[in-house]
């Protein structure tokens, strides 16, 4: 292993080992967990919304808008991002209900990747992944029954690190070159702050699919599909979103 990858996978240890502590998430709830390995040494700045599937799930209140930075040198992956739900971010923007305070979904993550094979001239890339952030009200977004959310309370949290790997591929296209990937992952999930009424804790598989398409190496869009077990019950989210920077481009 390179002094480059051992340094890497001391970044990604330490990521998890920080969310291990801070019992924190590395996901946005309500947006998907993109993961593409395919990237490049640079820096990029990123929006993405993220909207629900499923049908009970209102899109005007639950709809999420995230921003971000991503930055990479070598094998080394790194991302920070915060988000909100979309009602929440017209209120903050308006200076309606309030201060930020417990009721306000916001989320602060980050993630962190080391890829341990391909990128550059290679058409395939595989990562190992893990993060760590805090999220507020995201049992919201969960699925559980509304007796359950009614007996959590409203200052509950969710907290989640997941660990997994992702494996991509670029698409050799005359003008653009697409890059579709695939990342299973563990989910360690808790409920905090509901007294005697916090469920146990959780460890729950769940997957995600993308496609990321580069335009003149500067501007790229992306979307992905997420699905899996939160608590027992299956949450699938789909996001769309685009980044601007300088390298970095997957």
């Amino acid at each position: 292993m390179s002094r480059m990858h051992r340094a890497g996978m001391a970044v990604v240890l330490g990521v998890l080992a920080a969310g291990a502590a801070s019992r924190a998430q590395a996901q946005i709830q309500g947006m998907p967990l993109f993961t593409n390995p395919r990237y490049a040494t640079g820096f990029r700045v990123h929006a993405d919304l993220g909207l629900p599937t499923d049908t009970k799930v209102g899109l005007g209140d639950y709809s999420v808008i995230q921003g971000g930075v991503t930055f990479a040198l070598g094998p080394v992956g790194l991302g920070a991002n915060v988000g909100a739900t979309r009602n929440d971010f017209k209120n903050i923007s308006n200076g309606t209900g309030g201060t930020v305070g417990a009721q306000t979904k916001i989320t602060a993550s980050a993630l962190a990747q080391l890829r341990v094979y391909g990128g550059g001239a290679s058409p395939f890339a595989l990562s190992l992944f893990g993060g760590a952030s805090m999220d507020v009200q995201a049992y919201q977004f969960s699925g559980l029954a509304d007796s359950i959310k009614t007996q959590l309370g409203g200052n509950s949290k969710v907290l989640t690190i997941p660990v997994g790997a992702a494996l991509g591929i670029k698409l050799p296209l005359v003008i653009v070159n697409p890059n579709l990937w695939a990342a299973p992952r563990l989910n360690f999930t808790k409920l905090i702050n509901c007294g005697t009424t916090c469920p146990s804790s959780k460890s729950e598989f769940r997957w995600a699919v993308g496609l990321d398409v580069p335009i003149f190496r500067i501007i790229s869009v992306r979307a992905a599909f997420d699905s899996g077990k939160l608590y027992g019950t299956t949450v699938n989210n789909f996001g769309v979103g685009a980044s601007i920077g300088i390298g970095g481009m997957r």
